[in-house]
């Protein structure tokens, strides 16, 4: 009887937990759709590209199923520097949300 392996992944082998690459993605892609290597990888980075505009043009991204990624303003404010202690004023900046949907959540519970 042959003893059936399963092949790490690139975060299982380096100790890290349930991080996934792009690489991942398109094998995956690749298995799922019968799409060549390269092909898959071209679909991972368009779909990559094509959210980072979106998000960077200020909108949000909705994901049926999965969930929303918006983008939220930070007002300025007073940090400390940990090396230091010194008092600093932070910036107000731009940063992403992620809102799980009501399906995620409910999967992430079971």
């Amino acid at each position: 009887m042959k003893k059936e392996t399963k092949k790490k992944t690139s975060s299982e082998s380096n100790g890290t937990k349930g991080n996934v690459t792009r690489k991942e993605l398109a094998v995956a892609i690749n298995k799922e759709l019968d799409m060549s290597q390269r092909n898959s990888a071209e679909l991972v980075d368009t779909i990559f590209a094509s959210m980072k505009e979106t998000l960077v043009s200020g909108e949000s991204l909705k994901l049926v199923q999965f969930g929303t990624l918006t983008v939220r303003d930070k007002s300025p404010r007073r940090g400390r520097n940990p090396r230091t202690g010194e008092s600093m004023m932070i910036t107000k900046r731009k940063m992403v949300s992620f809102r799980p949907s009501k399906r995620l959540r409910e999967l992430l519970n079971q």
